[in-house]
This record gives structure tokens, C-alpha cells and sequence, in this order.
């Protein structure tokens, strides 16, 4: 039961979410959301929705659109957990993991899920022809209890 415990732990503790902005132009970003564990794989579709709203009130604008949306999940090595007595010991090469193990038992790797999450927003204010039919950031915001 405790080296389940371990192993469970080692998912979160290797948890975790970020989202880059990169400027496109006046009314234009890209986010690129990367989340890693248990905890935080569900919430990349709604951290970017967030983030998009947020990076356009920031700017001035009142209303977004997505355009340009990707999402991909996978897993990443987040550990190896060796059972017996002896050494284990793991590298990543690209997407590639080569492990060891030097003694007796066997040793066996963690994976952490993973979820990506890129998409263009594009801004609008209230009285520009984009805003109609458009997410209002604000409502996105409020929605989240973020206001």
C-alpha cells in the first residue's frame, strides 16, 4: 500500500499548469496552455479561456474570439519506482525514456498525463462588427468566479 502511495504522490507533486502568451499583433495573442498531472490535465481547456479573457480586458478590448485551436494529450516520465533493494535510474531522450536497474526486485516507471492547449484570440471592442457573436471576457471572467 505504500509504494502505491508513492507512486500516486509522485503524479502530483509533478502537477502543474503555465500558459505563454506571445503578442501577434494590437488585437492578437497566442496561448500556448501546458498542463502535467492528476490535478491539472482537465483544467487546460478552461485556464486558456481564462487567460484569454484576462489578456483582453488587459488590453482595452471587451470581447474574444478563438481561432487557430489545438489540443493534444499525452504522458510524461514523472519518475521510476523500484521495488526490492538495489538502483534505479531513468533518462528522457526527446520522447524517450532509458532506464536502469542494478540489483535485486524490478523497478517500474511513473507517467504523468498531459494535456496541451494552443489557440490564437482575437479582440474586439463592444461596438466592432467581431464583438457580435463573440465571447464577452468579462462573462467569461464572472463565469469562472474570477469577478
Amino acid at each position: 500500500m505504500k509504494r502505491i502511495a508513492i507512486g500516486l504522490m509522485s503524479l502530483f507533486v509533478t502537477a502543474c499548469a503555465t500558459t505563454s502568451e506571445m503578442p501577434l499583433a494590437q488585437n492578437m495573442v497566442r496561448l500556448d496552455t501546458q498542463a502535467s498531472g492528476l490535478l491539472f490535465v482537465g483544467s487546460a481547456p478552461s485556464m486558456t479561456m481564462k487567460k484569454a479573457a484576462e489578456a483582453t480586458l488587459r488590453r482595452g478590448y471587451t470581447h474574444f474570439r478563438l481561432e487557430q485551436a489545438s489540443t493534444s494529450q499525452g504522458q510524461r516520465l514523472a519518475g521510476v519506482q523500484s521495488y526490492g533493494s538495489g538502483t534505479a535510474s531513468a533518462n528522457v531522450y526527446g520522447n524517450t525514456a532509458y532506464g536502469t536497474y542494478a540489483g535485486q526486485g524490478f523497478a517500474t516507471p511513473v507517467y504523468a498525463p498531459t494535456a496541451n492547449v494552443g489557440v490564437t484570440v482575437v479582440m474586439f471592442r463592444a461596438n466592432e462588427g467581431g464583438a457580435r457573436g463573440a465571447f464577452d471576457a468579462a462573462d467569461v471572467l464572472k463565469k469562472q468566479g474570477k469577478i
